[in-house]
């Protein structure tokens, strides 16, 4: 049975857990959320809806139905309606194939059964979110049917409303531990079912079908590939650059003799790392092989005090370094140590604005030529201080760490993350970091229906706001078009399906 659930590279597998017809009358039992959708839905033809509904099939398991359907021309679309919790007790082999091979789940209830509510959160939500643990599966949560008691006796003696409802904080508390999108739909009306759940889970299939070929094409490409093509490569600092770093070190410091005494300094620390060596070593040194500029033999003298000439006192600690790699490497360091600034004759240098280990991983750039920020957040604050510094190089980094992790975050983490993109966005802003302020834009209009449901999204500009209205997606344009195929699709059917 397990092969026969996992759906094909051009196809979407939807499953659905829950039973949500207790919210309506009981001379309308065969009404279901799944049911309707399909019944409704403008991406599926009217013989194929009939023929999808009539032959619907319980695939030797009557813990489950199972729906077949042709979606958005040659896609194929495969759903698995399980109303009964009990799959996960009576058959764990069956229910753990389920959502292994799903791409989208759906947990359903009715907000009037509350018993049911409290049993599904507490007994099977659990084994749900396990089996989600290393899954990056979009989970859509449906409270389905319209509260009976909207207001409850406040009589302190009458319970008879009290705790019969699952109210939408309950539903909200519930989406946020799984990382789900939390819908409420009142009734099953086309506006709830085909514009409401239909938008949300359309969008999911959309984003489900371009992982799938943007998986595909990586494959393809890479069997395609007789020679792999080796990713670009930071600059790294080499013995071409001796030449340059001497022409740098001789227009910041204008005393010939401070120069000779700098790239002294610089020789007898590329020679032999954590050893002190002499002038004349230096010189035979020098004229025995060209001298490199290596990222390892500097990192041996990262955050020592070996030759160290300056001490930077923050947050109460002290950080030693090298004057000569300070000036080499950064502008703003240049015209520190150089000219009349107290700092140019200071050992103690104190720093403000910044944290002990943003300034720590800062040198660790400027020593090394590279930098490996532990979050996203850390790289915000790294990308703040090379702002500070005018490092650009050091800046850019930061914005592509930043970018490469925001686009590798599945949207059940993204939905459920404390992360504030908006707060990203205000700083890259504040810190001129153009490039990022862009893409973060973009970012929020591609995700829209998950930013526009986070409390952040109103702390947007108006201006923004219009941006990001204007470029969203699912877009105006194409809810447009959706909704014009429905109403086609609705005004060719000869008749009504009543559900």
């Amino acid at each position: 049975m397990a092969g026969s659930l996992k759906p094909s590279p051009m196809s979407v597998h939807v499953v659905a857990f829950g039973n949500e017809r207790d919210g309506f009358s009981e001379d309308n039992q065969q009404s279901s959320l799944i049911w309707t959708y399909l019944g409704r839905s403008a991406l599926i033809s009217e013989t194929e809806s009939s023929l999808l509904l009539n032959s619907a099939n319980h695939i030797g398991s009557p813990m489950f139905t199972e729906y077949q359907a042709c979606v958005f021309g040659n896609v194929r679309l495969v759903v698995h309606d399980c109303p009964l919790w009990d799959i996960f007790d009576s058959d764990w082999y069956t229910s753990q194939n389920l959502i292994g091979g799903a791409d989208i789940i759906v947990i359903k209830y009715s907000v009037n059964d509350k018993s049911s509510f409290q049993e599904v959160k507490d007994s099977y939500v659990p084994m749900i979110k396990r089996a989600l643990n290393h899954c990056s599966i979009p989970v859509i949560i449906s409270a389905v049917g319209a509260r009976k008691s909207e207001v409850p006796c406040t009589c302190p003696l009458c319970t008879l409303d009290r705790g019969s409802c699952v109210t939408a904080s309950e539903g909200i508390q519930l989406a946020k531990e799984l990382g789900a999108t939390y819908l409420e739909l009142h009734s099953l009306s086309d506006f709830y079912i085909g514009k409401y759940f239909g938008g949300v889970l359309e969008y999911f299939m959309i984003q489900s079908l371009n992982q799938k070929s943007s998986e595909k094409m990586k494959k393809r490409k890479k069997s395609h590939k007789c020679h792999g093509v080796k990713p670009p490569q930071l600059e790294q600092p080499g013995a071409f650059q001796w030449e340059l770093l001497e022409e740098d070190i001789k227009k910041k410091l204008k005393d010939p003799g401070e120069v000779e005494l700098v790239l002294e300094k610089v020789k007898c620390i590329l020679k032999t790392p954590g050893k002190v060596n002499s002038s004349k070593n230096c010189r035979s040194h020098q004229t025995a092989r060209p001298l490199q500029l290596c990222d390892t033999s500097l990192r041996l003298f990262f955050n020592t005090h070996v030759l160290a000439d300056v001490i930077f006192q923050i947050q109460g600690a002290t950080v030693p370094a090298h004057r000569a790699v300070l000036v080499a490497r950064c502008e703003v360091m240049a015209a520190m140590f150089n000219g009349s600034y107290i700092e140019a004759n200071s050992f103690l240098v104190p720093v403000y604005g910044v944290s002990k280990d943003t300034f720590l991983s800062f040198l660790e750039y400027l020593y090394t030529d590279s930098c490996c920020p532990a979050s996203i957040l850390q790289a915000m604050s790294l990308l703040i201080c090379a702002e500070m510094y005018q490092v650009s190089r050091l800046q850019h980094i930061c914005e592509l760490y930043i970018i490469t992790q925001l686009q590798s975050m599945p949207s059940r983490e993204l939905a459920s993350t404390s992360l504030s993109v908006v707060s990203l966005l205000r700083k890259a802003k504040f810190h001129n970091s153009d490039c990022l302020s862009t893409w973060l834009l973009h970012f929020i209009a591609t995700n829209y229906l998950i930013f526009s449901q986070k409390p952040e999204f109103q702390d947007l500009s108006a201006e923004e706001r219009n941006f990001v209205e204007m470029h969203r997606w699912p877009s105006h344009m194409y809810l447009k078009q959706l909704a014009d195929y429905r109403n086609y699709i609705n005004s060719q059917k000869c008749h009504c399906i009543v559900i």
